[in-house]
């Protein structure tokens, strides 16, 4: 028997349509989609046989909403991957730094003047302590140690973690609080790019539940597809 007519207490076909109507005018976020998918299901198999140009209507108006979604999500990833490529590419201004290269390289020279003329096991210990006196000095030290390590003779046997104290340490105070912020920034637009992923990854899977909805086993017995 066809159901023609709500029981007591039940949503007509029209109110549930009129009702999914709004709900969809509404939808904002993956999780609203993916609740209403459910509920055009539920009601294209409760009504394909009692008004079939009413449930395809709402299924098409879902559809729509949810290739609008879609589109817009890949807009707005799109806009914040250039945003973190921007972020993450800009470099730190250097004009109105002092320019120290003289005392860098005055401090570079009293380094290998230090150094012994044979680099082995024997006196690393040596060699590191003097590099390491260098860069706790401030910024001028740490930037001769880093002049010092391009010569391959000393930068074959100095491990990383000097070179990384060194680099850190040649920065001004000014350098450090820009890299601080862009740090910041970074990862705020990181979770930022993350969300949006992973709303339209939800999205476009609900966009596919939805396309597999035209398969005739859905709509009707006889295998006649409504939305064709």
């Amino acid at each position: 028997m066809r159901k023609t007519k709500a029981t007591t207490n039940e949503p007509t076909i029209i109110e549930r349509h009129n009702t999914l109507f709004e709900q969809i005018e509404a939808a904002k976020t993956a999780d609203d989609v993916r609740t209403l998918v459910e509920a055009i299901k539920g009601f294209i198999v409760s009504y394909k046989s009692v008004d079939k140009a009413m449930t395809k209507r709402i299924y098409e108006k879902l559809l729509n909403k949810v290739n609008d979604m879609v589109t817009e999500n890949e807009f707005v990833y799109q806009r914040i991957n250039t945003r973190l490529e921007e972020a993450t590419n800009r470099a730190y201004d250097f004009i109105g730094e002092k320019d120290d290269s003289q005392a860098v390289q005055s401090k570079m020279l009293q380094l290998m003047s230090q150094m012994p003329k044979v680099i082995n096991s024997n006196n690393l210990n040596r060699i590191n302590k003097t590099l390491n006196d260098s860069i706790n000095s401030g910024v001028i030290g740490s930037k001769a140690v880093l002049e010092l390590l391009k010569y391959p003779a000393y930068a074959g046997s100095i491990s990383a973690t000097i070179r990384e104290r060194a680099f850190n340490g040649s920065k001004s105070a000014a350098e450090h609080a820009f890299d601080n912020i862009k740090e910041t920034e970074c990862k705020q637009v990181r979770q930022a790019l993350a969300s949006v992923y992973l709303q339209g990854y939800h999205l476009r899977r609900s966009q596919k539940r939805l396309v597999s909805f035209k398969k005739p086993t859905v709509w009707n017995p006889d295998g006649q597809m409504v939305t064709e």
